[in-house]
């Protein structure tokens, strides 16, 4: 029972911080590539990667320094940061490819014909 568990928990940590960032990056930068949302530029993909990143460092940290070995609560709580940490760090590297792919609405594209 306890290899079982340890092995979903492993899965869960692995898939959190590699598979379902990379998802969330590669949406973020094809909105970024197509220009979406209208009113983001590169220096607010800059801002959102740095304040996403710090965020998601700070949650993941946090998540990994808690005392889970006390409780089975505080155990749900560290894997639920961990969790929310890996969404918030696919976000960062979805900003910080945004930075790199964004592109405006070309000048000709919006002159009569």
């Amino acid at each position: 029972m306890e290899s079982s568990v340890t092995s979903v928990e492993l899965v869960f940590v692995l898939s959190a911080l590699f598979v379902v960032p990379l998802f969330i990056a590669a949406a973020i930068g094809y909105a970024a590539w197509r220009g979406k949302p209208k009113r983001f530029d590169r220096e607010m993909y800059w801002t959102a990667f740095v304040s996403a990143g710090a965020l998601a460092a700070l949650i993941i940290v946090y998540s990994m320094r808690m005392q889970a070995d006390i409780k089975p609560t505080r155990h749900i709580l560290g894997l639920m940061g961990l969790g929310l940490g890996g969404v918030v760090f696919g976000v960062a590297l979805g900003c910080c490819v945004g930075v790199f792919t964004y592109r405006r609405n070309s000048v000709s594209a919006n002159l009569p014909t």
